[in-house]
């Protein structure tokens, strides 16, 4: 590679040649003048011309050069210019993931590179997506992650707030979770999870969306206000009441979960609402568990 680029290295450390354009111009001229000082030189010391015609002969010379010159530099600016065009848009695409829009029917070298330019894009957009669309996922439960969960919750309130519509939130937590996991393992605490993920995901609106928040904590936020959401996640109860865990013993195991809502105001931001929430799920568990509780009831008990 070193050995091919030696000329283009060359015309590099010229001040003058710092541009592409710059190389191809000094690159076009000395292609032209070196041919043309050998003949000047040629006319002066062995031509049988002398005085006019000389002269004439060098004038006319010199204009021909000087024309080839700006005619070789015109047309190879024009032939490079898809060169140019592709280092553009992939420059585009590197600061504002634009992807290239270049022609792909040119068969020679650069038509190749132009067509390799926009499929790398391609697969590099696709795989970016898959690894942001994987990272926002939990990959036990197949729910949004924590982090995921945090920017949706926040995205959720700033569209709730634009539309002037209602929003809940609800946090849930698997019933004596521990004692399960302490009692039969991770793997089977693993497969509560799981379980539970599969419910959820199964049995929400399309409107509304489903993380994990940590541990056996998972959230719902519902396109709604706090009566819709107790409604839809009391359902999900039951569901989760029905479906029965095979324990390593051999016995069936059946979930329930606590759950507390919380319906967003425009004084809360994430923050406030997850807290007032986390206060109504605690809420439940004082009152014995296996039950949705409202914050709004339960900071007035």
């Amino acid at each position: 590679m070193a050995k091919t680029l030696r000329l283009y290295d060359l015309l590099h450390r010229l001040a003058l040649a710092r541009s592409y354009r710059a190389k191809v111009g000094i690159a076009v001229m000395c292609s032209v003048l070196v041919p043309l000082g050998a003949m000047e030189f040629y006319f002066i010391l062995f031509s049988p011309l002398r005085g006019k015609a000389l002269e004439h002969a060098i004038w006319v010379g010199c204009i021909a050069a000087c024309t080839a010159a700006l005619l070789a530099y015109w047309t190879l600016s024009k032939i490079l210019r898809p060169l140019g065009e592709t280092s553009r848009q992939l420059d585009r695409y590197l600061l504002d993931r634009t992807l290239p829009e270049l022609p792909l029917h040119y068969k020679d070298e650069l038509g190749l590179l132009m067509s390799n330019v926009s499929y790398l894009t391609q697969r590099l957009e696709e795989h970016v997506s898959q690894f942001r669309e994987n990272a926002a996922f939990d990959h036990l439960t197949g729910v949004y992650n924590r982090r995921a969960s945090e920017s949706r919750l926040r995205d959720s309130i700033e569209l709730a707030r634009i539309r002037q519509n209602r929003l809940s939130f609800a946090l849930l937590d698997v019933d004596y979770f521990k004692t399960m996991n302490d009692t039969y393992g991770h793997d089977f605490g693993d497969a509560v999870l799981r379980q539970l993920g599969e419910v959820l995901r199964q049995n929400v609106r399309n409107t509304d969306w489903v993380g994990r928040w940590g541990g056996d904590e998972f959230v719902i936020a519902v396109q709604g206000g706090e009566t819709e959401a107790v409604a839809m996640v009391s359902r999900l109860c039951e569901v989760v009441r029905r479906e029965p865990l095979l324990a390593p013993d051999g016995a069936c195991r059946y979930l329930s979960l606590s759950v507390g809502v919380c319906e967003w105001s425009e004084t809360m931001d994430a923050h406030d609402l997850y807290m007032k929430a986390d206060e109504a799920l605690y809420y439940a568990k004082r009152r014995g568990r296996d039950q949705v509780q409202i914050w709004s009831e339960a900071a007035l008990a």
